[in-house]
């Protein structure tokens, strides 16, 4: 388990937790976020589960971040899946049809499931 001012990872089975702890994502929480997210990511084999209930405004820098982080999990033949989507989050991703790149699930235990 991991904890930062940004990100708060956990084990869940076979997979990892990731939760975005900061509501709004600039340019340098990006990195941070990245970084460790990529630290947690690696050692369970890229099966990662993100929640973004805390986050409310994410700029194309953040929507970068989680393109490369799913490219990352592809990559290396692993799974993302986020859940905990606002509104209008949700807009963002359907209006750039980030939403077809991305596992989008209701709720933390369908994330889980589906990543694991």
């Amino acid at each position: 388990m991991s904890r930062s001012t940004f990100l708060h990872t956990e084990p869940a089975g076979k997979a990892v937790l990731a939760q975005i702890l900061c509501e709004h994502i600039g340019d340098r929480e990006t990195q941070i976020i990245q970084d460790e997210l990529t630290a947690a990511a690696e050692p369970a084999g890229w099966r990662v589960a993100i929640d973004l209930s805390k986050v409310v405004f994410l700029p194309s820098s953040g929507l970068g971040m989680l393109v490369a982080i799913h490219n990352n999990a592809k990559s290396s033949k692993g799974k993302v899946a986020v859940f905990g989507v606002a509104d209008d989050l949700m807009k963002m991703l359907k209006i750039t049809h980030l939403d077809k790149l991305f596992s989008i699930k209701p709720d933390r235990e369908a994330a889980i499931k589906a990543v694991s």
